[in-house]
């Protein structure tokens, strides 16, 4: 309770007056003249009860009244009360929405707190006829508690509501607050949007439209200034030493902030052990990178963490990585003998992201069983082998392998044979008379292009090919690059699980220059991977991303998955397999059959746009998502922000204590009155 004129409580110095009438008694006798005595001294009569309180019941009697009275006069109000009557008398019952912000981003400083403070004085202003949902969102949005009044299960469901490492995303939160009050049958209706209002949050593409009648409230809980330290991403460099692979990694440290940081220690800590710090500088809103010492990688699936500093916001401080061995890419090089696949095996040879295993066999000693466990052949300038003939090639397609069919002059493939190639071959075309043809179109939506696209990052320009091989290209077939008169270049057929790609010309010096050229072994990777259907596992994920368990851990059975807090889940073998990714740290996911073996690991981390905390201007978002760069009359901010005066004003609690006070100055009157009746026939 608050008081409009606290001063007037200095009138309960009044309480003392009743308290002196009781330790004070007056004189009672009946006074007779007697002629005869009217010259004698006259003594001052004493009551032997005389400073003794002998009624306390009367005595408290009236000291409340005089209480009473005193606290009428500082006109005294309920903040609360008064929020929800003001609701309730400017238009009637209201259904609130109070959408609460729990992203990574809002564990800046006492963001969290102070959005959590901001909820619990909305659902304060509740009144008992009114309706509130608690929503709380980050990448998503849920609903936590719908449409009650009851303050008691909204505030019991705010205080167990925790912070997260998702990212911030209004789109999702506006549209459910969109759709409950949509649905509402109550004259008023308003959403209040508790936030940091982090920029990054809005991209103003979303389709949020709140109707005419719906209001939208926001909520900022931002600071002006903010200083913040994260590590978006690290890198990793691959090495052989001792036949042992070595790992290097690289980490970024971003300064979000105006002020530049020097000495910031960052540390690489490899399973829970740190293996080196080192200090960097950084200045005003930029970024430097941190290159730690190689380490050996012993084992299949290591951990690795990656801190920076300090800060108001600890979540982007560490970044979590899986560092597992390189995968070798098994390559069959079959060729016609000579020096032709000079280039390519040197090519090959170069790079291990990923490493290439490559056995060169002439055609003539191949066998059928040279296909076991290769991931991609490649038939350079060679006729088809006899061991390939007959369905076994297409066998290896089907089951997922690739083939890359560089064509030369000792190219030959059977009829039957022919039907896995993206096209019918044709006769040779010669451009020696000239400067050659040159690759033009490429197709930079393809995997084996798209390394290309951006500027300056491959010029095929330069490669001047002399001689190649006409191809019709089939209707199924996608042909990936075109030379300067639009003939086929190179094409690819899907043939069951795998791929063939036919480059019509050849991949050494024979008929062209472009392995002299520095696009050739980029491409000659790029065509292997593919084929190969190579990829890397990743070395972590982003919270929010979604993994398939039965691609983690192989084979059937349950799957035991423990989260970065350590809470344990087990996923049956007839339920779903997929798992939401919502912490930051390290995933471990085993064979239920085998809880005591280390299973895999899913290092997981908040998304790097939670890291920029610039905020946005909340009218524009208001805007966007009502067509009102404000809200007039905004019922739950109206709430919240009553005056005392008006407070006052609309509950009157002082007229009831007045009255109150005048009862008991009654009651006192009636009682003393009795009591001194009796008294005096005593």
């Amino acid at each position: 309770m608050s008081f409009l004129s606290p001063l007037f409580f200095l009138g309960l110095g009044a309480i003392a007056v009743p308290i002196v009438v009781h330790l004070i008694q007056r004189e009672r006798k009946r006074v007779i003249e007697f002629p005869s005595l009217m010259f004698v001294q006259k003594i001052p009569y004493q009551s032997v009860r005389r400073r003794r309180i002998r009624h306390w019941g009367l005595l408290l009697l009236r000291a409340a009244a005089i209480a009473l009275i005193v606290a009428a006069f500082a006109r005294p109000f309920l903040p609360a009360s008064a929020a929800a009557a003001l609701g309730a008398s400017t238009g009637g019952s209201r259904e609130v929405v109070i959408l609460v912000d729990q992203s990574a981003s809002m564990g800046y400083g006492d963001r969290w707190q102070r959005a959590k403070d901001e909820a619990a004085r909305v659902i304060s202003s509740i009144g008992t006829t009114d309706r509130a949902t608690l929503v709380l969102f980050s990448r998503n949005a849920e609903e936590t508690i719908r449409a009650t009044a009851d303050r008691g299960r909204l505030e019991a469901a705010l205080r167990a509501a925790q912070l997260t490492s998702g990212a911030t995303r209004f789109g999702p939160a506006l549209k459910l607050a969109e759709s409950i009050l949509d649905r509402s049958t109550l004259p008023r209706k308003e959403a209040v949007l508790i936030s940091d209002f982090q920029k990054t949050g809005w991209s103003g593409s979303e389709d949020v439209h709140f109707p005419e009648g719906m209001a939208l409230t926001p909520v900022s809980v931002a600071t002006e200034t903010v200083a913040n330290l994260a590590v978006p991403s690290v890198s990793f460099a691959r090495s052989s030493f001792s036949n042992q692979e070595r790992i290097t990694v690289t980490a970024g440290v971003a300064n979000k902030s105006a002020n530049p940081v020097t000495g910031v220690p960052v540390s690489l800590e490899i399973e829970g052990r740190v293996i080196e710090t080192l200090p960097v500088n950084i200045g005003p809103n930029a970024s430097a990178s941190v290159a730690f010492s190689p380490f050996t990688l012993s084992d299949p699936s290591v951990h690795g963490v990656v801190k920076a500093g300090s800060d108001p916001m600890p979540a982007d401080n560490s970044f979590d990585f899986v560092v597992t061995p390189s995968q070798a890419v098994s390559v069959l090089l079959v060729d016609s003998g000579g020096a032709s696949s000079f280039f390519l095996t040197k090519a090959l040879g170069i790079g291990n992201t990923p490493t290439f295993n490559v056995e060169v066999v002439q055609a003539a000693r191949v066998t059928p069983q040279m296909l076991e466990k290769r991931s991609a052949v490649i038939l350079n300038d060679a006729a088809l082998p006899a061991a390939f003939a007959g369905g076994a090639l297409r066998k290896f397609v089907e089951g997922g392998g690739g083939v890359l069919v560089a064509v030369g002059e000792h190219t030959n493939w059977p009829q039957n044979d022919a039907e896995m190639l993206p096209g019918q071959l044709g006769q040779v075309v010669d451009r020696t008379d000239g400067r050659g043809a040159t690759i033009g179109f490429r197709d930079y939506s393809h995997p084996v292009f798209e390394v290309f696209k951006a500027p300056r990052s491959g010029d095929f320009s330069a490669a001047r090919v002399l001689r190649y091989r006409a191809l019709q290209a089939s209707p199924d077939a996608r042909v990936l690059a075109r030379y300067d008169d639009g003939a086929v270049a190179v094409a690819e057929r899907r043939v069951g699980s795998g791929r063939v790609i036919v480059m019509t010309t050849t991949l050494d010096d024979s008929w062209n220059d472009l392995e002299l050229k520095p696009v050739y072994l980029p491409l000659v990777h790029q065509l292997v991977r593919h084929l190969a259907q190579y990829e890397q596992s990743s070395s972590w994920a982003t919270v929010g991303q979604v993994v398939d368990l039965a691609t983690v851990v192989k084979g059937k059975g349950d799957r035991v998955v423990v989260t970065p807090a350590g809470d344990r889940r087990t996923v049956g073998a007839n339920e779903p397999t997929v798992l939401e990714l919502t912490e930051h740290g390290a995933y471990e996911i085993r064979n239920a059959s085998t809880p005591s073996a280390r299973g895999d690991r899913i290092a997981v981390n908040i998304d790097p746009a939670e890291s920029d905390l610039t905020t946005m201007d909340t009218s524009e978002l208001v805007a966007s998502a009502t067509g009102h760069a404000t809200q007039a009359g905004s019922t739950a901010a109206a709430a919240v922000e009553v005056t005392p005066e008006e407070a006052e004003k609309r509950q009157n609690i002082w007229w009831y204590l007045l009255l109150a006070g005048m009862a008991l100055l009654v009651a006192e009157l009636v009682i003393a009155n009795r009591l001194s009746e009796h008294e005096r026939f005593t």
